[in-house]
């Protein structure tokens, strides 16, 4: 009986061996691989035009990139992935690699760096709408820094500076059909502007911290629109203009003539100063000093935007000095009651006892 039953599986186990064909495991037809370089070989202040390699640079290495692709016509969103995989090429750029699932058809690419604290995304399902920005901070700091002269209230939009997104954008991507996996191939630049800003400072050590806000800037990027422009410049949100928001460090400019060479100065990101705006932008410094008094100086940046500084490499040099004045100067004399004892003076005489 046991042999029958064997015989039986046996055979059962032979017809379906018969019925099985070896198939790869993974799908040649339906797999893309995509290689994205970032290149940031030309943006001030992070590879290019370094004003003051003394203080820190801005982070922008990324751990994973978002891919979306969307239909060319409808632009709306067809699938997504995510790819991690990255390492550097010779000549350092960051190149990211992985797969996706596509079989033929034209489409569109649109891939960003999925690692950003402060840049927040919204409108991923069409192409159109997708949209860099950052959150706004409370009404606390906007009140810290309202003045009449710089526009600022305590309605005002005061916004985190944005972490610097890597775009790559392929329109019209045609992907034929295939047997073999193909690869699609791109380039990722920032969207993102990196500014220096300084300020000379007499009296660096009665200073213990300080802030600042940049108004007149643009508050967000719908960084899928105009694929043609430079650098994928997108098309930036100008309504509602919003103020930026950064702190600053102590610092030296050994181009500053005379002994005392001590700034003020940060790196800070933005989506971009607006063009037409002029009468609007400020910057709003606000120092604490070492007995916890608050400091504010309001600068006009119109004519420091102008500059070739400022244009072509994104320095914002302020030709002025700060002076912060001791907040606990020594007593020089005046009125009121102020003890003296003199010198000793020696008597001579008898003293009867």
């Amino acid at each position: 009986m046991k042999r029958i039953a064997s015989i039986v599986l046996l055979a059962g186990l032979l017809a379906a061996a018969a019925g099985c064909h070896r198939r790869p495991l993974v799908d040649m037809e339906g797999l893309v691989a995509i290689k994205v370089t970032i290149d940031l070989d030309t943006v001030c202040n992070i590879k290019s035009n370094i004003y003051n390699d003394q203080i820190a640079k801005p982070n922008t290495e990324s751990d994973m990139l978002r891919v979306f692709l969307y239909d060319h016509k409808t632009h709306q969103q067809v699938a997504q992935t995510f790819i991690s995989e990255n390492s550097y090429d010779q000549a350092g750029h960051q190149v990211f690699t992985g797969y996706m699932n596509i079989n033929y058809g034209t489409f569109d690419f649109l891939i960003y760096n999925f690692d950003t604290p402060n840049t927040l995304i919204k409108g991923e399902n069409n192409e159109d709408e997708i949209e860099a920005y950052t959150s706004s901070m409370s009404q606390t700091v906007a009140q810290a820094f309202a003045s009449a002269n710089t526009g600022i209230n305590e309605n005002s939009l005061i916004s985190y500076q944005p972490d610097h997104l890597m775009v790559a954008q392929e329109q019209n991507y045609y992907i034929a059909p295939h047997t073999d996996i193909v690869t699609m191939e791109t380039t990722a630049h920032t969207c993102i502007n990196t500014y220096y800003i300084q300020i000379h400072v007499e009296g660096m050590q009665y200073v213990a911290g300080c802030s600042a806000v940049i108004s007149g800037l643009y508050s967000g990027n719908k960084f899928g629109r105009n694929p043609g422009t430079p650098v994928n410049l997108g098309e930036r949100i100008a309504d509602p203009a919003t103020a930026v928001y950064f702190n600053l460090e102590k610092s030296t400019d050994k181009n500053i003539a005379g002994e005392n060479k001590d700034v003020l100065c940060a790196l800070f990101n933005t989506f971009g100063k607006i063009e037409d705006i002029s009468s609007d932008l400020y910057v709003t410094f606000n120092a604490v000093d070492t007995e916890g008094n608050q400091i504010k100086k309001e600068v006009s940046l119109d004519v420091v935007f102008r500059s070739a500084d400022a244009l072509e490499r994104h320095w914002l040099l302020l030709d002025e000095t700060w002076i912060i004045e001791d907040p606990n100067p020594h007593p020089v004399g005046g009125g009121g009651f102020q003890p003296v004892v003199d010198d000793w003076d020696e008597q001579h005489g008898e003293i009867e006892l």
